[in-house]
């Protein structure tokens, strides 16, 4: 049935096989006794289920602005640096002429 395999692979793949399922399951156990990622903890939207709808708005209406401030700050930021890099690139290139 298996004359194509030489011997140490007819012991080595079942082997891996074996060790792999094996691996997967105590990873899958071990990452159910402690979650490495969020966790629904109960207190963690206690504060927001308890602010009415219009609070509820204004809070995501702040934290977007934030976002896009901060979008907006990163941008302008990048927009410095290159103008920096191109006067410095120009000073650099004017030195090397003389």
């Amino acid at each position: 049935m298996l004359a194509f395999l030489t011997e140490p692979q007819r012991w080595v793949i079942p082997a891996v096989l074996i060790v792999s399922v094996l691996g997967t399951a105590w990873a899958l156990w071990r990452e159910r006794r402690n979650p490495t990622s969020y966790t629904r903890r109960p207190d963690a939207l206690a504060e927001w289920r308890a602010m009415s709808a219009a609070e509820q708005e204004a809070a995501d209406t702040a934290s977007l602005d934030l976002a896009e401030q901060a979008v907006l700050d990163a941008e302008y930021d990048a927009q410095e640096a290159a103008q920096l890099a191109v006067e410095r690139a120009t000073e650099i290139n004017t030195l090397a002429r003389f």
